[in-house]
């Protein structure tokens, strides 16, 4: 009898567990669910708004060959007592596996003006306010301002600033600037955004984005003709909604194989996922969702074959920030997802940044060829062997 399984979210983590699976599995029907027909390399969104690179491939290109089912829709809700998944407009697709991958948003709920006036970097379209519609604001923008001082907002405006030299960027944060950051890659990017003519505010918290301005808690107007957000992470409300077991950010709780704590035929990766590392919960970020979307794939198919899912382990291996298409940062981390030291900086950060991106896309798309443990050390692996890692799954792009 064919086993059906159902991939929500056609991100990194599920395009990865879809395939995966897909391959590693007789007799499973696996079907694809997500409402963009393309898989999106959120990852180089800010490249897509500045015009400098594409972030989109077509799903039904990727899954030729496959045997997936991609089918297009917004996922509405779970029926979990009768194994359902029901999409917008009414339609229930029935599973007897689920994989939840549907990722997360950029918050635009918590400060006046940001949802219906600011745009965000969480894909291509987002009603015109994603990517997209950055692109075609900025056409015309004299000045941009860049809310949050993080990894996305620091890329964003690098990349801004160097596609458009004759626009006035400003990037405007509550905190300090790149606080993830050692103290030497900070001072780096400090370098390339003021060469960019970025002008940095620390200790700006936004009150409310009108149209035209963006106004600050001291009273401070700054003028914008885009304003780009890029705020914290929120899971999708879809799990919590459903029953599912979820931690105080909505993420699904998962075992050790990655599977729902409550709810065992339900295995969640990606942002969407919270599983206990021995050092913490990984961050949402694609360099812990797409090994979680390669593990569940696995998991999966060894339970099914009625064999013993592996534990999953995994801890982060560096920080990559492309400054633009010519300069970068990239920071090796410690076991505990804390800064160790810079490795590049520069055009060899910048291209090291690139191939990384492609590996992820890669091995996304590759995911019945590549397993987690093959391109991503374990937790107990030290530093010096998470940069050969690296490098490992960089140079997968060549092959």
């Amino acid at each position: 009898m064919t086993r059906r399984t159902v991939v929500l979210g056609a991100g990194y983590a599920g395009l990865a567990a879809a395939t995966g699976i897909a391959r590693r599995t007789r007799d499973v029907e696996v079907q694809l669910v997500d409402a963009n027909p393309h898989f999106v390399e959120r990852v180089r969104l800010h490249e897509l708004a500045a015009g400098s690179g594409t972030a989109e491939r077509p799903l039904g290109r990727i899954l030729a060959g496959t045997g997936i089912r991609a089918r297009t829709g917004r996922v509405e809700s779970l029926d979990l007592p009768r194994g359902e998944v029901v999409l917008a407009g009414g339609d229930r697709i029935g599973y007897d596996d689920l994989v939840y991958a549907l990722g997360s948003r950029t918050r635009v709920d918590h400060v006046p003006g940001v949802a219906g006036h600011a745009y965000t970097l969480d894909g291509p379209g987002i009603g015109g306010r994603g990517a997209r519609g950055l692109a075609e604001a900025l056409r015309t923008a004299r000045t941009v301002v860049v809310c949050g001082g993080g990894l996305t907002g620091i890329e964003a405006a690098s990349e801004i600033a160097e596609s458009y030299p004759g626009v006035d960027v400003t990037l405007a944060t509550r905190g300090t600037l790149g606080p993830v950051l050692t103290d030497r890659g900070r001072a780096h990017v400090r370098t390339v955004l003021g060469r960019l003519g970025v002008r940095v505010l620390e200790g700006a918290t936004v009150a409310e984005v009108t149209p035209s301005t963006v106004e600050l808690a001291d009273g401070t107007t700054l003028p914008s003709d885009a304003t780009v957000w890029c705020g914290s992470f929120a899971a999708s409300p879809i799990a919590a909604a459903a029953g599912l077991a979820v931690d105080d950010g909505g993420r699904v709780l998962v075992d050790e194989t990655l599977r729902s704590t409550t709810h065992p035929e339900v295995y969640a990766a990606g942002d969407g996922a919270a599983v206990r590392m021995p050092w913490g919960t990984p961050r949402m970020s694609c360099q812990a969702g797409l090994p979680m979307g390669l593990h569940v794939a696995e998991s999966l198919a060894r339970t099914v074959s009625g064999r013993a899912a592996r534990t999953y382990q995994y801890r982060f291996m560096d920080l990559c920030v492309s400054l633009g298409r010519r300069d970068g940062l990239i920071e090796l981390l410690h076991s505990d997802d804390s800064p160790a030291r810079v490795l590049l900086t520069g055009r060899s950060a910048a291209r090291f940044k690139e191939y990384v991106c492609r590996a992820a896309s890669w091995a996304a798309r590759r995911g019945p060829r590549v397993s987690a443990r093959s391109l991503y050390p374990r937790a107990d692996v030290p530093t010096s062997d998470t940069t050969l890692a690296t490098l490992r799954a960089a140079r997968a792009t060549a092959r």
